[in-house]
């Protein structure tokens, strides 16, 4: 090959780079320019206003309230994109996580349940993603206006969201197939969809076909949990039936926490602390913004130590140090032993320390 034909083809190569990635940058150009700038509706004023402590998911604390009211300047007639919500129980929150500093993502991370194993990003709900976009469910009480006014929310005071959704539980939630008439059919399905689908030589770290079911059993049935979705893999590989949908599977780390919740106590001292707090103290520092009552208080606190909100890092340490968070205007300090959190000192938000 002469030295021309060479450079020609060089050249040509080059260009086909240019083309590939001109093409690539023309069509993230499109779709930037037709989603547009994606602006706030409102932002969530919470009991949570710092990360340390706050739950790692909705419906945790019953009593964790939360303030949802629409930016008027950015949404149009607000109080008229909210008519009939009120006819729901529930909504989904869309919502970016503004907190999170971190420059680069990690491809695999580690669930506080698995005690430091690593599994891939997008099979947890970790707030570090390559688009901080977040979801959480939360029951709304009432709507008045342009405000919503929400209940077991996970989200942290000044929390963008972006979109509200009405919670339907026809489409949201998996239907089940637990009826007897079904259980032979869902044996069989099962049984179908292990010899057809997947191949036999994949199997997951225990060995186990990814399409075993849990080894959890349902009620007094002797088979294994599994609801259906309508219109998913089922339905198109299972011809000779009408089946409702596909089996809905979790890995066991979710079914089966690998430790318990922890007991929850409080000394003296933190009790006789935490009945100060209220809705109508004269003091502005005792006085609580979405707690109603200093019952309300203390079972928020231990719903949310129960669960064990330490990351894994600091529940192995082998020298425990006290364990700070705040709660609406409660300032906690705790520290774990055996099982168990305690409580021993409560004070206001303005008097305590070791803020996260």
């Amino acid at each position: 090959m002469s030295s021309v034909s060479l450079i020609r083809t060089t050249d040509v190569r080059q260009l086909c780079v240019q083309w590939i990635a001109l093409r690539k940058h023309n069509l993230r150009f499109y779709f930037t320019k037709s989603l547009g700038e994606i602006k706030p509706i409102g932002y969530m004023s919470s009991l949570f206003c710092h990360k340390r402590g706050t739950p790692r998911q909705p419906t945790i604390c019953h009593h964790a309230r939360g303030v949802l009211t629409l930016d008027h300047h950015e949404v149009n007639n607000p109080q008229y994109m909210l008519e009939g919500l009120d006819k729901f129980s529930h909504v989904w929150l869309i919502f970016i996580f503004h907190k999170n500093e971190k420059e680069f993502v990690r491809s695999k991370v580690s669930p506080p349940r698995l005690h430091g194993r690593k599994v891939g990003l997008f099979s947890t709900r970790s707030p570090h993603r390559p688009n901080p976009i977040g979801l959480s469910l939360a029951k709304l009480d009432c709507v008045q206006d342009r405000t919503l006014y929400l209940n077991g929310v996970d989200l942290l005071d000044g929390t963008p969201i972006l979109d509200i959704k009405p919670f339907i539980p026809e489409y949201d939630t998996p239907q089940s197939l637990l009826d007897n008439s079904d259980v032979k059919e869902i044996e069989r399905r099962q049984s179908y969809l292990n010899n057809n689908i997947y191949p036999k030589n994949i199997h997951n770290e225990k060995g186990l076909n990814p399409r075993s079911t849990s080894n959890t059993k349902c009620k007094d049935k002797n088979i294994s949990r599994e609801s259906c979705i309508e219109g998913c893999l089922c339905e198109e590989e299972w011809e000779n039936t009408s089946p409702k949908g596909v089996c809905v599977r979790t890995p066991n780390w979710i079914d089966q926490p690998s430790s318990p919740k922890l007991q929850v106590s409080f000394t003296d001292r933190a009790v006789h602390q935490l009945n100060m707090f209220s809705r109508e103290s004269d003091d502005p520092d005792f006085t609580l913004k979405f707690l109603r009552t200093s019952t309300e208080a203390m079972e928020t606190t231990a719903s949310i130590l129960s669960e064990d909100p330490r990351p894994v890092h600091v529940r192995n340490q082998e020298k425990e140090d006290f364990y700070y968070f705040t709660v609406d205007t409660m300032h906690v300090t705790c520290w774990f032993y055996d099982g168990v959190a305690e409580v021993f000192r409560i004070l206001p938000i303005s008097r305590g320390k070791h803020l996260i």
